[in-house]
């Protein structure tokens, strides 16, 4: 199976995991404080080696449901620092 992932734009640390078949059917309305998703992008299956979220959980979720929500605080993208003078 290949992930589709994306991300809530109004909070960032809420991710919606998706795949292929379901994945037009996603939409920001599953964000939990609104806003809309944007795509992170698509990503193989990778066993016990994926860190941001569980596979096996995703699969079953997405079977059910057609998609898989989950929280990562500190995965959303850092904004780059300030440069110093």
């Amino acid at each position: 199976m290949k992930f589709v992932v994306f991300q809530c734009t109004k909070d960032p640390d809420y991710f919606i995991v998706t795949d292929a078949a379901n994945k037009d059917a996603v939409s920001g309305k599953l964000c939990p404080n609104g806003g809309d998703l944007e795509e992170v992008g698509d990503f193989a299956e990778m066993g016990e080696e994926r860190a941001a979220f569980d596979e096996t959980l995703a699969k079953n979720s997405i079977e059910k449901q057609g998609y898989y929500r989950f929280e990562a605080p500190g995965m959303a993208a850092v904004p780059p620092s300030p440069e110093m003078p």
